[in-house]
């Protein structure tokens, strides 16, 4: 993250000691726009590189009744698996919801599906789904089930990849640790040629946009961000 901050700062000839335009602002437009150029690439069904995928290798669970879950039609006295806090946003896609996958931290030999709630009243026992763990995503929260597997009330963590709006918010789910320094999810060429372009163009605007010191309506309005010409 500094050294994509770094580039935007030398991009606009920007001196980081009197400048207005705070690393705050600039990672939430970087975060932004990587949001939705992954969004435009994504939903034209390609994959997905592991470089924009974050892990939350510690999503603990706990057990919750089925009828307390809104939205959810299953038979009165099921029992799922709900996560403790909610996930961090994820970049929703017209195809999915940003989650790429859900598994054991235990090394369970438990085979794990991931589907949309919708699915889920219509999930029947059979011989082939039996030992299945059904997972999903609802007002944020991931929960599981399975109509079949009765072990499954006993995995206290699972890990969820997923793709993520706030890689800094995902990255320090599990613990402190992702700062400013870490390695940031997102290819080198989508910066290059697509986010800090954006970013730049963003930051242009906002320096052309006045900004009323006094809030007093007068017509003494400074620019909101004091930034020189970009260099060419």
């Amino acid at each position: 993250m500094n050294q994509m901050i770094g580039q935007i700062q030398e991009a606009l000839n920007l001196n980081s000691d009197d400048s207005n335009v705070s690393d705050r602002l600039m990672v939430d437009l970087i975060n932004q726009s990587r949001a939705f150029h992954l969004r435009n690439e994504l939903n034209k069904f390609r994959t997905a590189d592991d470089t924009v995928i974050q892990n939350l290798h510690c999503v603990e669970l706990e057990i919750t009744d089925a009828t307390l879950v809104p939205g959810l039609s299953l038979p009165t006295g099921c029992k799922l698996l709900k996560s403790k806090r909610p996930l961090p946003d994820t970049v929703e896609l017209h195809h999915t919801d940003g989650i790429v996958s859900v598994g054991s931290v235990q090394f369970l030999e438990i085979p794990f599906s991931y589907v949309d709630f919708k699915k889920i009243p219509y999930i029947n026992y059979t011989r082939f789904t039996r030992n299945v763990v059904y997972s999903f995503l609802l007002d944020g929260y991931l929960f599981m089930y399975s109509p079949g597997n009765s072990k499954y009330g006993l995995i206290e963590t699972v890990m969820v990849r997923g793709i993520f709006e706030d890689p800094m918010e995902a990255g320090n789910y599990c613990e402190s640790c992702f700062d400013y320094d870490s390695a940031y999810p997102i290819q080198s060429w989508m910066f290059e040629t697509l986010v800090k372009p954006q970013v730049l163009q963003q930051l242009a605007i906002k320096g052309q946009s006045p900004l009323d010191d006094e809030n007093d309506a007068a017509d003494n309005k400074s620019p909101s961000v004091a930034m020189s010409k970009p260099k060419s």
